[in-house]
């Protein structure tokens, strides 16, 4: 086989175009944008072409604060009976979230705080009910109480669904040690690995819808006549505040002194759908003392980074050809024009010079014999950009030449 590497722009033959073929799911071709990422880890995701676009530290560990109620979620919607069924918050719950308090005391460590809907021990809620208070308010006691009737009584074995599921979904570098999102040192997951457990859920029957919810109100309860009321804390959501994103659908915030500002968040514009995991943004305060939301201001920049500078295109045309190695007993010809078998697309960020992309041609053979047919496999096209593999093309015979 001959092998032929050069820049684009020195490209033996005839080739105008930006990067090659489909990406398969999830492979990354990750582009930096002008600002910086205050997260420590952070990965963006393209919905539509199952692209990852940028990345940081994107298989690094991180403790997931509150995002890990995305997998609690999951499990219990798989697990129990309906959507409809009813669930009894268990007695005694507070209990486990003042042991909690007892070892992360507020005045020690401010943002662990246990973060509540004022759900009662007792009270009588569905499913969808529990769900929606987690994702929309990070709700502790509609996780724990998801978890204890779920698990049959013990939480200990929902757990264990739960890290089984993150197994069988492909995320390896996760543990989870409970299932409200609390602070447990044994607990961790990668942005890479909460993507895929996201992008999981979504596929889920309902999970898009209530994670993208503004306000849910439950209804009249056992212990409560007018219901319950949850509102989405994702700022991103909310047109009154300064942080609204317009497009911006859910999906899960969190936060403690040991995770630091964790976010999960999905938007859409014009039809592009984009996926955003930042894990540990530092605490902040403005000069009046107020906090800044760094994960939103992230989410907020990557978006709208995402939205205004990639787009998804034709790189390669399958009409472009390519000159092939010396060919032997063809009327006429000492050489044949190859072409990619197909039209390639990805994602490419609008700004960036073409010229940067590495070309790598795979010849099947030193030289070839006729007679050989159109569409016939010669070789392969190979296009890398930085560290990144972007894709392979066949090239295959642009016309038959017959034998002299």
């Amino acid at each position: 086989m001959k092998k032929i590497v050069s820049i684009i722009t020195v490209l033996m033959v005839l080739i105008n175009f930006s990067v090659i073929a489909d990406i398969p799911a999830a492979q990354a071709l990750s582009f930096r944008p002008s600002f910086k990422v205050q997260s420590e880890a952070a990965i963006l995701y393209n919905v539509d072409t199952h692209t990852i676009v940028y990345e940081k530290n994107a298989d690094k560990q991180c403790s997931p604060a509150q995002t890990v109620q995305i997998m609690t979620a999951i499990i219990a919607m798989e697990k129990a009976p309906t959507l409809e069924s009813i669930v009894e918050v268990p007695a005694n719950i507070q209990n486990e979230f003042e042991k909690y308090r007892q070892t992360y005391p507020s005045d020690e460590y401010p943002y662990n705080e246990v973060t509540l809907a004022y759900i009662e021990e007792g009270e009588q809620l569905k499913v969808e009910h529990l769900i929606s208070a987690m994702l929309l308010q990070s709700s502790c006691e509609a996780a724990l109480a998801l978890a204890y009737n779920v698990g049959e009584g013990s939480v200990q074995n929902f757990v264990n669904m739960m890290n089984e599921k993150a197994k069988e979904i492909g995320a390896v570098n996760t543990h989870f040690a409970n299932p409200h999102g609390l602070y447990d040192e044994s607990q961790h997951t990668t942005p890479r690995d909460m993507l895929l457990i996201t992008e999981y859920a979504l596929n889920l029957p309902g999970f898009a819808e209530l994670s993208s919810n503004l306000t849910y109100s439950t209804g009249g309860t056992n212990f409560h006549s007018e219901g319950l009321s949850f509102k989405n804390v994702n700022f991103m959501m909310d047109p009154n505040s300064e942080y609204y994103f317009k497009g911006t659908k859910g999906i899960k915030t969190g936060n403690s002194n040991q995770s630091g500002r964790c976010l999960v968040a999905r938007a859409s514009r014009d039809g592009q759908n984009y996926v955003a995991v930042l894990f540990n943004a530092p605490f902040e305060t403005d000069e009046y003392g107020n906090d800044i939301f760094t994960h939103l201001n992230d989410a907020s920049r990557l978006f709208d980074w995402a939205f205004r500078e990639l787009e998804h295109k034709v790189v390669l045309e399958e009409t472009q050809e390519i000159r092939s190695p010396k060919i032997n007993y063809a009327k006429g010809k000492d050489y044949i024009n190859l072409k990619p078998a197909s039209d390639v697309k990805c994602m490419w960020l609008s700004t960036l010079d073409t010229s940067a992309i590495i070309t790598e041609i795979d010849y099947m053979y030193e030289e070839l014999n006729a007679p050989i047919k159109a569409g016939e496999k010669l070789g392969t096209l190979k296009l890398r950009y930085l560290e990144n593999e972007i894709g392979t093309v066949d090239l295959v015979a642009y016309l038959s030449l017959i034998h002299i």
